[in-house]
């Protein structure tokens, strides 16, 4: 079996604020094919509509106003937000920007913008939300939909900052956080180890940065010895360029853009979301390290142990960095957990991939009872189970002949 690479596809010009992932994954769960253009464009049209608030003006938006929307475009606006302390009004103003302003945010950059309508979903397909392609929905999607609550969504169409989209959950970092090591593994155990090294002092964003051009071409080299099918190879080939471009940036004293900021943003915003990270100032782009990334990088041991650490101790680790006297879930939590994710998750056949049924199960169970099933759990009990009963559960591969779907016939003996 091929080694997975695990390095994001792309990184460049990305999106900070994983909550704008929620809006993509829906949009794609929507349609069976979509196309870069559409699925794009619908996340800015939606994202950049116009409110009407005020007056007066929520002190946090006429802050935000202030600090972050400094844009000659935006000269208008602050004149009629700045003046009278925002008495006047009302305002017309992006829905983002409410959003962003939200103190319960733990950063308040990320603002998408239009001309790069382009590049945003390219996170979803590297984190194996959304298909390549046809930009439908993975069942990962799925995943993440069942984790977040209608109202979140219907936040994206109507302001209601009560629900602000952006924010995430417990339960949406454990499966954020999952993606990000699935695929970007190679990158983020050195990227952050290194990062440790801090201890606590703030982190510019252009030194974490100078960095990666040794790690990108460490896991470019790792690599480039195997025998490899042409998409991986051209994978490869970009990996040489973005460390290459990288390293033409570190020099520069301006920071408002290019391949440094843009490979090394993704690395460090969204785990501000994620709990991992946390920024001294919200408008300014410094970090520090939180000892729930200690946590993280002293359970996850290596690269070379990512995937025994995501099977087998990815939930109790996660439990130890909300300081969670959690538990094993027995059998029977165990089995009811994985027949409410299976209906959810099960395709019009009745099959649902084991790894994406054990990630909600196993989500659901820490963040609402402080229980744990591991994903290798997951497996052994799906097979006792249909050990005791074959016909309760039924097993088919995937093509290079794992066992990686779980269809259940009936409830278990224990749920009749």
């Amino acid at each position: 079996m091929a080694a997975k690479i695990r390095v994001l596809d792309s990184a460049n010009r990305t999106m900070q604020r994983l909550g704008y992932l929620k809006l993509l994954c829906a949009r794609s769960a929507t349609f069976e094919t979509s196309n870069l253009a559409t699925l794009g464009n619908y996340l800015l049209e939606t994202i950049s509509k116009r409110v009407r608030i005020g007056p007066p003006l929520p002190e946090d938006v006429r802050d935000y106003v202030r600090a972050r929307l400094t844009d000659s475009a935006y000269r208008d606006l602050r004149k009629q937000v700045l003046k009278d302390n925002g008495s006047s009004g009302p305002f017309a103003i992006e829905i983002q920007d409410v959003y962003l302003a939200n103190p319960s945010l733990p950063s308040r950059t990320g603002k998408l913008v239009k001309q790069n309508w382009r590049r945003y979903p390219y996170l979803a397909t590297s984190l194996d939300l959304i298909k390549k392609g046809t930009y439908s929905a993975l069942t990962r999607s799925l995943v993440l939909l069942n984790l977040t609550p209608k109202e979140e969504l219907e936040a994206f169409e109507r302001l209601d900052s009560s629900a602000n989209p952006l924010r995430i959950s417990r339960e949406q970092s454990l499966l954020f956080l999952y993606c990000f090591i699935d695929n970007d593994a190679e990158v983020l155990f050195p990227f952050m180890s290194q990062l440790l090294n801090w201890n606590g002092s703030s982190i510019p964003e252009k030194d974490a940065g100078q960095l990666l051009p040794e790690i990108i071409r460490n896991a470019e080299k790792k690599h480039s010895t195997r025998l490899l099918p042409r998409e991986d190879r051209d994978r490869l080939a970009t990996l040489r360029k973005v460390a290459d471009s990288i390293e033409a940036w570190k020099e520069r004293h301006d920071t408002g853009g290019g391949a440094l900021r843009e490979n090394v943003s993704v690395r460090l915003e969204p785990f501000c979301d994620l709990g991992l990270l946390t920024k001294p100032d919200r408008d300014r782009y410094e970090y520090r390290v939180t000892p729930q990334l200690k946590t993280l990088i002293n359970q996850w041991r290596s690269v070379e142990d990512t995937e025994p650490f995501l099977e087998t101790r990815f939930f109790s680790t996660v439990a130890c960095c909300w300081n969670s006297q959690a538990v094993g879930a027995n059998e029977q939590e165990a089995t009811d957990a994985l027949i409410l994710a299976h209906d959810a998750l099960k395709s019009p056949l009745g099959y649902s991939p084991i790894t994406d049924l054990g990630l909600l199960a196993g989500i659901r169970l820490l963040a609402q009872k402080s229980r744990i099933l591991e994903l290798n759990q997951t497996t052994d009990l799906l097979k006792m189970l249909q050990k005791e009963d074959p016909n309760m559960v039924r097993f088919t591969v995937d093509r290079m002949g794992r066992t990686a779907y779980v269809k259940f016939l009936k409830p278990t003996a224990k749920q009749a």
